[in-house]
């Protein structure tokens, strides 16, 4: 855009101009090559946003080739709309100042040295030269914050990143890590929970299918919740119950994930880690919201530090706004609220 207005005034010269001919083919061709100049060396100083001595190289090459154009012929002067741009584009804000101050008083000069009338009165001058300053200014303040907006665009993508990285962690510690260990639970036990072993494989192999194509997980498919976490303390190796307290409503998926996920930790830590010898599960609807209980009569939590699965646990409430409650009163009772 701005090497066409350099050219389009060149090609004015030639066609309009009133000085003789030869004088309208030199402004014209100075001004040619001024435009040739911005091509093989400036666009790559703003290609490169250099911003450095450089730029002070550049402007001194095109205003060798516009003040004689000038003096060739005064409408070289409507180059300027597009040389002081340039400078803007090479330059910092306030370094750009003098050679825009020297191009735009450039006509000036020359015709006041030739005892000819300026071809741009002195207060359009003054005017030019406020007005590149302000809008240079402008212009700055607009790159500066679109810099920043990418900066924190890149910031946001890695956030994103690192947070997929945790819910994989997460969905892989949830599902593959506790129904394999479940596996070796179970199997180093007597001969009958052989088949149960088999039963909790199958499932996992579902799991890692369901977290591959990114649907819900396996247990809830075409079951409802309910339904889902009956199953899985029906799998525990443990004598187990589960009941269901209140009128059942229908749940966000989300959430419907949410609980499962955290029986699921649940109960990997009481096979775990407990030592109990039986865990009871109650789901509670009520008018505020679900409540989830896992009980085990186990050692209870102690002052052990919090493990990734618990962290886990409570990382996951968050995103559906519920909240997770340990107790270790006769033996380790894990409590999950949600709010409907």
């Amino acid at each position: 855009m701005l090497f066409a207005v350099t050219q389009t005034t060149a090609l004015v010269i030639v066609l309009f101009d009133g000085n003789p001919l030869t004088d309208r083919l030199s402004a014209a061709g100075l001004l040619v090559l001024n435009g040739l100049f911005f091509i093989f060396y400036g666009r790559r100083l703003v290609e490169r946003s250099l911003d450095d001595w450089r730029g002070f190289v550049y402007a001194a090459g095109s205003l060798a080739m516009f003040a004689p154009a000038v003096w060739f012929s005064g409408s070289a002067t409507f180059a300027l709309f597009g040389l002081v741009p340039q400078i803007y584009m090479m330059l910092p804000i306030w370094w750009a100042f003098v050679p825009m101050v020297l191009f735009v008083c450039t006509p000036q000069i020359l015709t006041y040295a030739a005892g000819m009338e300026p071809s741009l009165p002195w207060p359009a001058a003054l005017l030019i030269i406020g007005f590149s300053q302000a809008f240079g200014w402008a212009i700055s303040r607009i790159a500066d914050q679109s810099k920043q907006r990418g900066e924190l665009l890149e910031r946001i993508e890695a956030l994103t990143i690192e947070a997929e990285r945790a819910r994989w962690s997460a969905d892989i510690h949830d599902t593959l890590a506790q129904g394999f260990t479940s596996i070796i639970t179970l199997l180093q036990g007597a001969q009958p929970n052989v088949e149960l072993a088999l039963q909790t494989a199958r499932e996992n192999l579902r799991e890692a299918r369901a977290l591959v194509a990114s649907n819900a997980p396996s247990p809830l498919d075409g079951s409802s919740l309910e339904d889902a976490l009956r199953r899985l303390v029906s799998g525990v190796s443990l004598p187990s119950s589960f009941r269901v307290i209140g009128d059942p409503v229908a749940l966000q998926t989300s959430v419907d994930v949410v609980l499962l996920r955290t029986v699921q930790e649940a109960l990997n830590n009481v096979a775990r880690h407990s030592g109990a010898s039986r865990v009871d599960v109650v789901m509670r609807f009520d008018s505020d919201g679900v409540s989830l209980e896992v009980r085990d009569d186990g050692r209870g939590f102690g002052d052990a530090l919090e493990g990734f699965g618990l962290r886990g646990m409570r990382a996951r409430l968050e995103q559906v706004g519920g909240r997770l409650s340990l107790s270790s009163d006769e033996g380790a009772s894990v409590l999950v609220e949600v709010p409907l």
